[in-house]
């Protein structure tokens, strides 16, 4: 180990402080204005839920259509029908549009899920397809 020596002697150095007189009456320093975050915007699935509905009743209307029809009313089947077909595509179209614009992601993907699967031309292929027609 090394013997560093004799240490040098410095002198204190003294800083001057300045002290300014306090005023009479007390002011309080303005408070710092603050930005307000603008509050974030909430995502309103409507379109999803307009699809959701059309899926619904796409089931309603082929259920109804179905029963319709083994009463033997075959017009009022046959129109029932079409309309779970156009109800049906309402709901895929639609839910195809909630995930698009994320207006109802994930009621979008039910829709179209329920509409694809309610779909009366649909499930008359896949009849089909497991008949060997």
């Amino acid at each position: 180990m090394t013997n560093p020596g004799e240490l040098e002697k410095v002198p204190i150095k003294v800083v001057p402080i300045y002290i300014e007189p306090m005023l009479e009456e007390y002011v309080d320093p303005e408070p710092e204005v603050v930005e307000s975050q603008p509050e974030p915007t909430v995502v309103r699935p409507l379109i999803g839920q307009i699809a959701f509905g059309a899926a619904l009743l796409t089931i309603v209307a082929h259920a109804v259509a179905v029963a319709t029809a083994s009463a033997s009313a075959w017009s009022t089947g046959t129109v029932l029908g079409y309309v779970a077909i156009g109800l049906s595509v309402l709901a895929v179209l639609g839910g195809i549009a909630a995930i698009i614009l994320n207006r109802g992601r994930r009621l979008g993907i039910i829709a179209i899920v329920m509409g694809v699967l309610a779909n009366p031309w649909v499930l008359l292929e896949i009849l089909r397809l497991f008949a060997g027609a």
